[in-house]
C-alpha cells in the first residue's frame, strides 16, 4: 500500500517533493533518510543561494529550513519566501528553540515550529506536519499569522498577551491562571496598567514607551503584576513589537517567578542562617563582626565578644539521642536572644559553641552583667518532652579595642578566655588576659545569676537592666 504523500499526477505515481535548507550535513543527512521512509523526495541545499536556485528550477510543496543556515538567517529566508507567489509552506527545524524565534518565524509565515532534540522527537513529528500543511489550504498571510500565533501560545507555559493603544486584546490560558482570571473576559478591554504593581508603574511605561518608538525587543526583566484579586505575583517579562493592520500592537510575554524567587529566598537564608536554631550562620557573624570593627575604629565605639561553649551538651547529646540535642539547641538559642537587646548579635557557630556579640557597651561591666545573665538562663533545666536535662555554660569574653583590633585577634582571645573558663571550672566566666595568673578571677554562677564571693559581681548587679 502506497503511503498517503504518494500521489497520482496524470497515471503516473509522484512523490511529493520537499526542498530542505541545512547545512549541518549529518542533521540534512537524518531528515533526508526519515522523510524518504514516508514516501518524501527531498532535495538538500547547504546555503540559502542554494535554496532560492533550487525554487525557481523545480517546483516544490514545502521547504524545511534551518534557523541559521549557511550565508542567510533563517528568518530572513522566511521573509523571502513570503514574497513568491505561490510561496510554498514552510517548516523551521532548529536547535535553537526560543519564544521569541518560534513567534517570528509564524508571524513570517512559517506554518510550523520544531526543535532539535536528543531523542530525535522531531523527526517522528515531522512527517505529520509536512502532512497537515499540505492538506491545508492556502489562507492570507495576515489570518495564517493570525492562527499560527494562537496554535503556539495557548499551548506556552509562558502568559502571552497582545495589547494595543494600553488595553488587552488577547491573552492566553497561561496569562489568565497566572492573574488569576477564570476566563478572558475578565481581562480583554481592560488597561493592561491596571495589572502592574504601582511600585513598578513608571519602569513598566518607560519600557513600553521604548518598544512603541523604536519597534525593538525590550529584554526580560523582573516586576511584579498584581492577578485580579488584587494579590501582587512576582513575574519576568519582555515584550515584542506584533505587526498586525491599524494601529501597533506588541506582544507582552510573562511568566511567574514565584517559586524560583521563594527558592532563591531559601537558599539566601540557609546562607545566612543556622537552619536548626534560624540564628544567624557563620557567615553572617563574621561579617556583623566586620562592620562592628570598622564602626570603633571610625567613631571609638566599644564591643564585647562572647564565646560561649554548653557544658554537658556532648555527654546529653549521648544519653538522649540527636533529636533531643536538637531541642536543646533550638531553646538555648530561645533563651540568648531573651538576654539580649535588638542590637546584639548572636550566632550559632557549631555544635554546642555560640557567640554573642554587644555592640557599644561602656565597658567591661556591662559585658559581665550580660554574661551572667545568659549563664542564669542557660542554667535553668531543659524539659525535654518529659525529661529533664541540667546544663550551663563557659564563656569567654574579649573586649574591642583593648583585646585586638581585628577579627581574628578578637575570636582568638575571646575562644582562649572560654577555653580557661573550663580548665578553672565549668558554668563560669572569663575575660580574656595576656597573662591568666593576673587577671580576673573565673566568675562561677549559681543557678540564680548571683556570684558569690566577689566585689566585681556586686558591682556587675547594679548596673541598669538592659
Amino acid at each position: 500500500m502506497l503511503h498517503d504523500n504518494v500521489r497520482h499526477n496524470s497515471g503516473s505515481l509522484t512523490p511529493t517533493r520537499i526542498l530542505h535548507l541545512e547545512n549541518n550535513a549529518e542533521l540534512a543527512h537524518l531528515l533526508k533518510h526519515h522523510l524518504e521512509r514516508f514516501s518524501y523526495l527531498v532535495d538538500t541545499v547547504a546555503d540559502s543561494d542554494g535554496c532560492f536556485e533550487a525554487l525557481k528550477a523545480a517546483r516544490y510543496r514545502a521547504v524545511v529550513l534551518g534557523y541559521r543556515p549557511a550565508n542567510l538567517d533563517g528568518l530572513e529566508v522566511l521573509r523571502r519566501l513570503a514574497d513568491r507567489d505561490p510561496a510554498p509552506p514552510a517548516v523551521m527545524v532548529t536547535g535553537e528553540g526560543s519564544e521569541a524565534v518560534a513567534v517570528a518565524a509564524l508571524k513570517l509565515g512559517a506554518v510550523d515550529y520544531l526543535v532539535v532534540d536528543d531523542q530525535q522527537t522531531y523527526l517522528e513529528m515531522l512527517p505529520g506536519v509536512l502532512g497537515q500543511a499540505l492538506e491545508r489550504p492556502r489562507r492570507g498571510p495576515g489570518l495564517r499569522q493570525l492562527e499560527r500565533y494562537r496554535d503556539l501560545v495557548d499551548l506556552s507555559p509562558y502568559g502571552i498577551t497582545l495589547y494595543r493603544d494600553g488595553r488587552f486584546e488577547y491573552i492566553n490560558p497561561a496569562g489568565l491562571k497566572i492573574l488569576a482570571a477564570s476566563g478572558s473576559d475578565d481581562l480583554l478591554g481592560r488597561e493592561i496598567l491596571e495589572f502592574v504593581h504601582p511600585h513598578y508603574h513608571q519602569v513598566f511605561l518607560e519600557r513600553l514607551r521604548l518598544l512603541e518608538e523604536r519597534s525593538i525587543e525590550v529584554p526580560w526583566m523582573e516586576e511584579k503584576f498584581l492577578r485580579l484579586d488584587g494579590v501582587p505575583v512576582d513575574v519576568e517579562v519582555t515584550a515584542h513589537p506584533f505587526g498586525q493592520e491599524g494601529s501597533p500592537a506588541f506582544q507582552i510575554i510573562f511568566r511567574d517567578i514565584t517559586e524560583r524567587k521563594a527558592a532563591v529566598q531559601r537558599l539566601e537564608r540557609m546562607a545566612h542562617y543556622d537552619e536548626l536554631t534560624a540564628l544567624p550562620s557563620r557567615s553572617f557573624f563574621y561579617d556583623r563582626l566586620d562592620q562592628l570593627i570598622l564602626q570603633g575604629k571610625r567613631d571609638g565605639a566599644r564591643f564585647a565578644l562572647l564565646f560561649i561553649d554548653l557544658d554537658r551538651f556532648s555527654e546529653a547529646n549521648e544519653e538522649f539521642g540527636h533529636y533531643y540535642g536538637d531541642l536543646i539547641l533550638k531553646e538555648v538559642a530561645v533563651r540568648l536572644k531573651s538576654c539580649l537587646r535588638e542590637t546584639d548579635t548572636v550566632a550559632r557557630l557549631d555544635g554546642g559553641e555560640f557567640v554573642v556579640i554587644l555592640s557599644k557597651i561602656a565597658g567591661r561591666e556591662d559585658a559581665a552583667r550580660v554574661a551572667e545573665r545568659i549563664s542564669s538562663a542557660l542554667l535553668e533545666p531543659f524539659d525535654l518532652q518529659g525529661q529533664v536535662c541540667f546544663l550551663g555554660a563557659s564563656i569567654g569574653v574579649s573586649l574591642f579595642p583593648e583585646d585586638g583590633e581585628t577579627k581574628e585577634q578578637q575570636l582568638l582571645k575571646a575562644g582562649t578566655a572560654m577555653y580557661c573558663s573550663k580548665q578553672l571550672g565549668r558554668n563560669s566566666c572569663h575575660f580574656f588576659s595576656p597573662d591568666p595568673a593576673h587577671g580576673d578571677p573565673p566568675r562561677r554562677l549559681t543557678r540564680s545569676g548571683a556570684v558569690p564571693g566577689t566585689e566585681a559581681v556586686a558591682h556587675a548587679d547594679s548596673l541598669p537592666v538592659w
